[in-house]
């Protein structure tokens, strides 16, 4: 059975929100090597969150506690997290949901052991390590990040990756994603990482000033982050999204639950797979509709930069949960091939990923075609 689109459920309209600071990029961290040289000194004022009124839940809602390790939500399709609350689809599914946005994964892992957060959306690579070394049982029940959304930039004078030998490239911090990424997508280009110099940063929003302050030759960054800057001077698009993901076609974030939550709040967690995969499928066929709770969400990005960040990113909505276990297992492979994970067992993905609350969904929702493969039969 197949099904295009949903409908969204009736919501007031938001209102009126203060505008926020820079767009940013996530920099949760897989290993690997990186040579640390010292950074730049560029500041940044970071994101503020900007409340938004959502519907009421409905009498008898079930409860759960969403954890979120960004903050505010990028404009990105994995904002689908924020927006199914602020748009009414997790109430619409007799949900309860309460955003937690804090700043870090191991907060949420913390409030994952303690039972004061049900579902968490964290970097892939903490899951595998967790599970892996015994320390917490996660399991995988989709994803929102299924395709990473990252392109390079670089200074003027650098007009292709070959210009980059012998430059420096801008990283969150050695073994950051954006580190590991960065180094396969630059490989893939022809261009060896050990000709290069990584220069830790931090943040994207101070790797973008230091290149337009000349400090830096390169880095790496997300969509969202390239279109609002992609008419300032002195820098340009390197490695367009496209290229990026096809070289490293990883999952960085999962959506993940303990076991135990998995088996107690198995019914609450079907409706949130639910209204997950219906409010994927509206945003992804009305971009007026994104564009407009992402305003409410996000004020300091202009409509403009909204529109095309709908255009660039269309192809990657987890429309059908974002659980294709082929690309689940290509990371997994990313994963062990880093130092952090050299010491860890190998583990199987059923181990940490389970399909179960997906299949149940799309069984009845019906698979959508256009987008987000399952990758296996759908009973």
């Amino acid at each position: 059975m197949l099904l295009a689109a949903c409908g969204a459920p009736q919501v007031p309209p938001p209102p009126a929100a203060t505008p926020t600071a820079a767009v940013q990029a996530p920099t949760t961290a897989p290993p690997a090597a990186a040579t640390a040289a010292k950074p730049p000194a560029p500041t940044a004022v970071p994101p503020t969150p900007v409340p938004v009124q959502a519907p009421q839940a409905p009498a008898g809602a079930l409860k759960l506690h969403l954890g979120l390790t960004t903050s505010p939500p990028p404009p990105q399709p994995n904002a689908v997290l924020w927006l199914a609350r602020d748009r009414g689809f997790y109430q619409a599914e007799g949900l309860d949901v309460d955003l937690q946005e804090v700043q870090a994964t191991p907060s949420v892992v913390t409030a994952m052991r303690t039972g004061d957060i049900d579902v968490g959306s964290i970097a892939t690579q903490d899951v595998l390590s967790l599970t892996a070394a015994n320390a917490l049982q996660l399991r995988a029940i989709g994803s929102q990040e299924g395709q990473t959304h990252f392109v390079v930039v670089a200074r003027d004078g650098i007009n292709s990756v070959d210009d980059l030998k012998g430059k420096s490239f801008g990283i969150a911090r050695p073994g950051s994603v954006d580190d590991s990424l960065s180094r396969l997508v630059l490989s893939a280009q022809g261009l060896d990482p050990a000709n290069m110099t990584f220069v830790a940063v931090g943040a994207p929003n101070l790797r973008i000033q230091a290149i337009l302050a000349g400090q830096l030759d390169a880095t790496t960054t997300s969509v969202g982050n390239w279109v609002t800057l992609q008419n300032q001077k002195g820098i340009h698009l390197l490695v367009d999204e496209k290229t990026y993901f096809a070289a490293a076609p990883i999952v960085q974030k999962v959506t993940v639950v303990t076991s135990d939550t998995l088996q107690q709040k198995s019914e609450a967690l079907r409706r949130f797979t639910t209204a997950l995969i219906k409010a994927s499928r509206y945003f992804a066929n009305n971009k007026q509709a994104w564009i407009e709770a992402m305003q409410a969400r996000r004020p300091d990005v202009n409509v403009a930069d909204l529109g095309a960040i709908w255009e660039q990113t269309r192809g990657s909505w987890p429309v059908n949960g974002g659980f294709n276990p082929d690309q689940y297992q290509k990371t997994v492979e990313f994963l062990y091939a880093t130092d952090d994970f050299k010491a860890l067992p190998s583990i199987e993905l059923s181990s940490w990923a389970v399909t179960g609350l997906v299949d149940g969904v799309l069984e009845q929702l019906g698979v959508d075609a256009t987008l987000d493969p399952p990758g296996r039969a759908i009973p």
